[in-house]
């Protein structure tokens, strides 16, 4: 490798013989360079580096910019000015050896130049970009104090750390949590299925919501309150009137009779086996409709309330709202009026179901002394399993003639529906015809035919009456024999009173009052 002073040398060669070549060429003397005071050759400006000092005299901005920006140009404009030359090449004349060592003194200071370039232009990109206003600012500002203008960085692992301090749940409660999130979600994927296989069933709930929220069924309230037995005001048996109905009776064998028989106003009373429980068939939709009515004077039950018809209720025989599909609304007074007047099977299982069920009436009809009068099963019930007796459907038909436990206006329904009964042809048969007013009730079965009723004679006499038969196989007798003991009965109370004679006129005060 050539020493430094072989390439001075080398320079001095190349420069002379350079210098002698140009002369033989051109023929041109060129002035030799000016030389400082410290000997080195003075390097004149090129016109390329001259132009950013004229720029920068015509724009004072221009001057302002960052020391960085006007190096980096310097640095570009001594490459590509031919007449700038280097510590080494000035150093160095000659051609050869000033070539050779201002190639490797431009290629270190090309290094040099783009790495503080590079820098110095991120480091203001870095300054301008965390300026939050950069129009605001002079650039003087930003040249004088930049690291001023530099937004703090974001607080991350301030935010990491407070993540990291909230407290943690303890495993006990949260698998309790997952455990209930978990059964509610098996809760209602098996509603869903049991939806899906028995939908008679879901159909038959929602049917059954609906009745209990519009009807106020008595199973919801308070229980009623229960009232003292009601008895008979019986003063006095008829014996004679007994004895007549026992002789009808022998008129017709194998059919076994039982009759309660009172008169409200004298309290004159028979009775044949009155108290003995019978088959009710449809009389003892009477009690049931007394204590329908106490509900409603108790405001336990409204008479236009919306019942629901449901399929559980739907009971054949008599009566039109077994036709009717499940689901249909009536109100509480169309079903407690077609439960009488038609004695509709159907309507008296939703008063029964409104009124608490079987056992709630039971309960209720013991309490109040009607203790042959037991609800067994929905109507109709033909097998005769449901019972009651003449006397205490006289009971019944008294209190309802009293008033006692009802208001007057509950008690005028009552009578006008019992009025309305389709069924007169037992007791009210014969007795109509006589002016007289009926309220009654029938019932009619394959083992036992019966009525009960209340009387009001043209003359102002009430009275009640019930005859229940027992007869095998539809006996046809057992309507001749009731209608037969009605009319005894309403004979003996319907006697006319016998005439008072008037008293006798002297013949000397008619003669008197002639002559007037």
């Amino acid at each position: 490798m050539p020493t430094d002073s072989q390439i001075s040398s080398m320079a001095d060669t190349n420069s002379s013989s350079s210098a002698s070549t140009r002369s033989k060429r051109g023929g041109a003397q060129f002035p030799p360079r000016p030389v400082s005071a410290a000997g080195q050759p003075e390097l004149k400006p090129s016109a390329a580096s001259a132009r950013p000092q004229a720029r920068s005299q015509a724009n004072p901005r221009r001057s302002s910019r960052s020391p960085s920006k006007a190096q980096g140009r310097r640095s570009r404009s001594s490459r590509l000015t031919p007449g700038a030359a280097t510590p080494a090449t000035a150093a160095a004349p000659g051609r050869g050896g000033g070539l050779f060592a201002g190639l490797l003194q431009r290629q270190g200071s090309d290094r040099r130049s783009r790495k503080g370039a590079a820098k110095t232009a991120g480091q203001s990109r870095t300054h301008l970009k965390s300026v939050p206003e950069p129009h605001a600012l002079s650039r003087s500002a930003a040249q004088a104090s930049p690291s001023a203008l530099v937004r703090p960085p974001r607080q991350r692992a301030s935010r990491a750390s407070s993540r990291r301090s909230l407290p943690k749940l303890p495993a006990p409660l949260i698998y309790t949590i997952w455990l209930m999130v978990l059964g509610m979600g098996v809760a209602v994927i098996a509603g869903t299925l049991l939806s899906w296989l028995e939908p008679e069933a879901s159909d038959s709930a929602i049917i059954n919501g609906q009745t209990a929220s519009r009807t106020d069924s008595a199973l919801s309230t308070p229980e009623p309150t229960v009232q003292e037995p009601k008895t008979l005001p019986l003063l006095q048996s008829d014996t004679s009137l007994k004895a007549s109905i026992e002789e009808i009776a022998a008129l017709f064998p194998g059919l076994v009779q039982e009759v309660f028989f009172i008169d409200l106003d004298s309290g004159q009373y028979v009775d044949i086996a009155g108290a003995k429980p019978t088959p009710a068939a449809s009389t003892i939709k009477l009690p049931i409709l007394l204590a329908f009515f106490e509900e409603v004077d108790a405001g336990r039950i409204s008479l236009n309330q919306t019942l629901v018809l449901q399929a559980s209720q739907i009971g054949g025989g008599s009566g039109n709202i077994q036709d009717m599909s499940p689901g249909t609304e009536f109100t509480a007074l169309e079903v407690a009026s077609a439960m009488i007047i038609t004695s509709d099977n159907t309507a008296t299982n939703m008063i029964i179901d409104l009124l608490g069920g079987a056992e709630a009436l039971n309960a209720r009809f013991k309490a109040q002394g009607l203790t042959a009068t037991q609800i067994q099963n929905p109507l109709p019930d033909l097998e005769g399993t449901n019972t009651t007796s003449p006397k205490d459907l006289v009971q019944t038909l008294a209190v309802i003639s009293e008033g006692k436990t009802l208001t007057t206006a509950a008690r005028d329904r009552v009578l006008n529906i019992l009025q309305r009964t389709e069924s007169k042809r037992l007791i009210p048969t014969g007795v109509e015809v006589e002016g007289a007013i009926t309220y009654n009730k029938t019932g009619d079965i394959a083992l036992a035919l019966g009525d009960a009723a209340l009387i009001d004679l043209p003359d102002g006499k009430r009275y009640a009456l019930s005859v229940l038969v027992q007869r095998s196989d539809n006996d046809g007798r057992a309507r001749e024999l009731i209608q037969r003991v009605s009319q005894q009965v309403f004979q003996a109370v319907n006697q006319p009173l016998p005439a008072t004679p008037a008293a006798a006129e002297e013949p000397g005060e008619a003669f008197i009052e002639s002559e007037n």
